[in-house]
This record gives structure tokens, C-alpha cells and sequence, in this order.
């Protein structure tokens, strides 16, 4: 067995760690040299009250229907208006199978102050089908579920930490940080993970099938610093084993009040388990000389672990997402590091990545408003496959993102708009759910217009259209619909200078025939 202090040797020292109409739906469309299919719309629904309301997330059940989970503000039995927890179920088709509105605070026998939702299982238990979510409340933690069918409040249970995995029997493995000294939360962590079983074969009911403790001394060798653990995430596979994603924080003085001079490092470990709880290895994923904001499974099956690290750039000045393919034997079989940090990753079958995040800048001219919700498929490898630009004039948010197959999603997102993209708002803030798909429907406004064809794209200086047979005149707009130039179509192909363009994005049309033919153009 493997102690922590054998890791603190193996890890090195810890020291390193109409026109309008038309055109707002041809501004999904991005054309890359390495461009796939790419996705439109196929429905959205603005889910909330005239009151603003509050998106927090999103994730498919068993059987592949939309669980949303939000919040909205209604009055209770005094005439107050508070705050209740929202839960929708829908079908991959937008249709609506439950709604339900939940009093949490009240359910959980708790004054009504804030709470978090945290991590979503599915269980079975005494023939019911349950929805769970961990609730963080009054510095008290709970799995608050819900009947499946019908998204009704069915019981609670306290738990000892949000850091937690269910299994569908409720088997539980849970990771808890605690104060290796209670009287100063200044010095060192001590962690324990245990395993927890409802249903022990043992005539002496003990739920606790095992315990793994790190308790740091008050004198911590070899040096007099300690350490710091924070737990990201935790699983267990079918055969029992556990793995736990942990954050380590080295700090040079056993206990501080002004800590700014005594942090080191901070680093990204993944812990093994065996079913009997003997601790059989682990893995440095990143060092990262600052504190690692967040680390989180993307996937967890048999074979292989998919895992993203948001952490700080090299330069110091920006948080990147990057994500690390890890085998059951703790190898780092494949690292994709972004540029940028993006809110939501999730994968596909082939290991395609989406990526969902909130965008804004007044340079770039794909942004609608305020911010906006940039949607992203990358291949296997990390290689950018298209990116949709989706909101309306005001703020829009991401809280959420599932996948469906190729180029099928959903997400949420929370959105003050009712325009552009956004066909309607209840008032105020709405929870904003968005399906987009691959549009093989004849109807399809890029199907039954056609296309232009031209190079290069993106293009700095010159574009050439070749295919402008019976074209007599081409419009170049914005993403906003407004007409930037004007071109009087004399030979094919045609030559047109862009070189005073401002950088961004363009819808270049022209009609032949009666119909619209129509493409999408970079200038850089």
C-alpha cells in the first residue's frame, strides 16, 4: 500500500506544480477549410415568468430525455416573492413531459436562505425511479430526489460531502476535506474517502464498507509545511474501483494568517482506490504554480477516462481548458490543450468535442450583444470543426450542455434577448433551451438557395466567385443584416476586393432565377 508521504517523494517536492429574417439564420454558419456538417437550429424553448428567472442545469436521464433545473420567483402562501427551485423534463424533441416547482429549502426542513445544486444521479430504490440532486444548504449537505416520471419531491437524505457518486442501488463513495487541527483552519487538510453501502451482507449493519485517511502531523516531514487537499470529483467503475480527482496545495508554513508569501505550488493528482479501499496509485495531471480552478470528468467509462483541467495559461494571464485521456492504469494516453477556457466540454461517440461558453468583445462583429453563446465542435484531436455564434442584442449566458450524436446538442442558457436568435422572452431573464441539429430538411433555407462558391476563406485581400451564372448583382451584409457593399456582377468568374473590410464575419447573396444563393465569408 502506497502512503501519502511516498506520493510527496514520487511527485518530486511539490515545488513544480425576410432579409433580416433569413439572414439571422444563415448567422450560425461558419466556413473553415477543415469545415463538417454544422448544425442550426431545430427548436428552442424560453422557459420562466415575467420575474427574472435563473438557468443552473442541464443533463439527460436514462432513457435520453432533457432534465433542466433552474429557479423562478413566485409568491408563497404569505404573498411573498421568493425564490423555487424549477425542474423540466423534455423529449430530444422539445416537448414537455413535466414541470414542477419545488419549495427546497422547506422540503429539507431549512429556513429559506441560498442553497447550491450540485452533482445529478439515478437511482432505484423500494420500486421508485429517482431523480437525485445534491443540495448545499446551511453548510449542510443532502441528495434531494424526485420521482422520474413525474418530477414530484419524494424524500431527502443527508450526506457527509457534495463530493459524492451514486451508483443506481445507492451505493455511495464519497470524498470529505476536513481541518487536521480543528482549532485553526489555517493549517493542514486531512482527507478521507469512503465508501458507503446501504445494503451490507454483514448481520451487523455497518453502511461503512471502507475508510481511507491522510491526516497530516503538526510537524510535517520532511519539511514544516503542510498541505492543502481539494476534492474536484470522484467515480467508481463497475468493478469497484475509485477514482478521485484532487487538487494539492503545498504551503511553506505549517499555519498562516497572512498566507500571501507561504503558497508554493498547486498541482492536479488523480487517486486510485480498489474496492477494498488500499490506495493502488496515482497520477500528476498538470503543475500548475497557482491555484487550479476547477478539474471534473468529462467522461468516465471502462476503458478510458476523459478529464479537463481549467488552468492558468503560461503567460499568467489567462485560465485555458485543456483535456487529458487517461486509461484505467493512470497513462495519459492523449493531452488537447485550448486557448481559451470554455464553460461546458462534453463528447460524442467518437470523441468529437463540443464546447459551450459565453463570448462578448466588441471587436468581433459575430457577437449579436452584450455576450453571447459560442457553441464549438472540435474532432478527436482538438481540431476546430465549425463555431456558432447564438444569442440576441442583450446578455446571454451558458449554464449547461448535452450531446446527442454528430452535430446534435442541446443547451441552456440564461438570456435577456427577444431577438435574433431568441424568438421570445416571458420577461426579464428567461432559462433559454436550444436544440441545434443537422438540417437535412428540403426546406432549409441553405438547401433550397444554394450556395456561392468561393476562395480563399478566410480572405485578407481578394475573393473570387466562380459560380455567378445569371447573377446579376451580389449584396454583401453583416451579421446584423445591414447591406455593407454592392456589386454589379460583369464577368464569371468575379474578382471582388475586400482589403477595406474590417476583420469579421459576412453574409454575401445574390438571386438567380428566384432563388437566393447565398455564403458566408471571413475577412481577416
Amino acid at each position: 500500500m502506497i502512503t501519502f508521504y511516498e506520493i510527496l517523494q514520487q511527485t518530486s517536492v511539490f515545488s513544480r506544480l425576410s432579409r433580416f429574417s433569413f439572414l439571422s439564420v444563415l448567422s450560425f454558419f461558419s466556413f473553415f477549410s477543415n469545415i463538417s456538417a454544422q448544425p442550426s437550429i431545430a427548436w428552442q424553448q424560453s422557459i420562466g415568468t415575467v420575474n427574472g428567472d435563473n438557468a443552473l442545469q442541464l443533463f439527460k436521464d436514462p432513457q435520453g430525455d432533457v432534465i433542466i433545473i433552474g429557479s423562478e420567483l413566485h409568491q408563497d402562501f404569505t404573498g411573498n416573492y421568493r425564490d423555487y427551485l424549477t425542474t423540466v423534463k423534455m423529449d430530444p424533441e422539445g416537448n414537455e413531459i413535466w414541470k414542477t416547482y419545488h419549495d427546497i429549502a422547506f422540503d429539507l426542513f431549512n429556513p429559506p436562505v441560498d442553497y447550491t445544486i450540485g452533482d445529478h444521479f439515478f437511482t432505484e430504490e423500494f420500486g421508485e425511479k429517482l431523480m437525485n440532486l445534491v443540495v448545499s444548504i446551511n453548510s449542510q449537505v443532502y441528495l434531494a430526489k424526485f420521482l422520474e416520471n413525474s418530477g414530484a419531491f419524494y424524500t431527502y437524505e443527508p450526506i457527509p460531502s457534495p463530493l459524492i457518486d451514486v451508483k443506481p442501488n445507492n451505493d455511495k463513495v464519497y470524498a470529505i476535506t476536513e481541518c487536521s487541527h480543528i482549532g485553526s483552519c489555517y493549517g493542514p487538510d486531512s482527507l478521507i474517502v469512503q465508501k458507503f453501502d446501504p445494503t451490507p451482507d454483514s448481520i451487523i449493519f455497518n453502511p461503512i464498507k471502507w475508510t481511507y485517511t491522510v491526516k497530516q502531523n503538526i510537524r510535517t516531514a520532511p519539511i514544516q509545511g503542510h498541505y492543502d487537499f481539494e476534492g474536484q470529483d470522484i467515480r467508481e467503475d463497475s468493478a469497484g474501483n475509485v477514482y478521485l480527482l484532487i487538487q494539492i496545495e503545498r504551503w511553506d508554513f505549517q499555519f498562516c494568517t497572512d498566507c500571501s508569501d507561504a503558497f508554493v505550488d498547486a498541482w492536479c493528482e488523480v487517486f486510485k482506490f480498489s474496492p477494498q479501499g488500499q490506495f493502488l496509485g496515482h497520477k500528476r495531471i498538470v503543475t500548475s504554480k497557482a491555484v487550479v480552478s476547477a478539474m471534473r470528468f468529462v467522461t468516465f467509462d471502462e476503458g478510458e477516462m476523459i478529464i479537463r483541467v481549467d488552468d492558468i495559461n503560461a503567460s499568467n494571464t489567462a485560465i485555458v481548458s485543456s483535456i487529458y485521456h487517461v486509461d484505467p492504469d493512470l497513462t495519459i494516453t492523449k493531452t488537447i490543450k485550448f486557448d481559451r477556457q470554455y464553460l461546458y466540454i462534453s463528447t460524442d461517440a467518437d470523441g468529437n468535442l463540443f464546447t459551450c461558453t459565453n463570448i462578448f468583445g466588441q471587436g468581433d462583429p459575430n457577437i449579436h450583444g452584450g455576450t453571447d453563446v459560442l457553441v464549438s465542435r472540435f474532432n478527436a484531436d482538438g481540431v476546430l470543426q465549425w463555431k456558432s455564434y447564438l444569442g440576441g442584442s442583450n446578455f446571454e449566458w451558458p449554464r449547461g450542455l448535452v450531446v446527442n450524436g454528430e452535430d446534435d446538442l442541446i443547451f441552456l442558457a440564461n438570456t435577456l434577448s427577444a431577438d435574433f436568435d431568441v424568438e421570445e422572452n416571458n420577461g426579464d431573464q428567461d432559462m433559454w433551451v436550444v436544440r441545434l441539429a443537422e438540417n437535412t430538411s428540403a426546406t432549409d433555407p441553405l438547401t433550397a438557395a444554394g450556395s456561392l462558391d468561393f476562395y480563399p476563406n478566410p480572405a485578407s485581400d481578394v475573393l473570387h466567385i466562380s459560380n455567378v451564372e445569371d447573377i446579376h448583382r451580389l449584396e454583401l451584409y453583416d451579421l446584423y443584416g445591414r447591406l455593407i457593399k454592392a456589386i454589379t456582377v460583369e464577368s464569371n468568374p468575379i474578382n471582388i476586393d475586400v482589403s477595406s473590410l474590417p476583420p469579421g464575419s459576412y453574409i454575401i447573396q445574390g438571386e438567380s432565377r428566384g432563388e437566393v444563393r447565398t455564403g458566408k465569408v471571413i475577412i481577416h
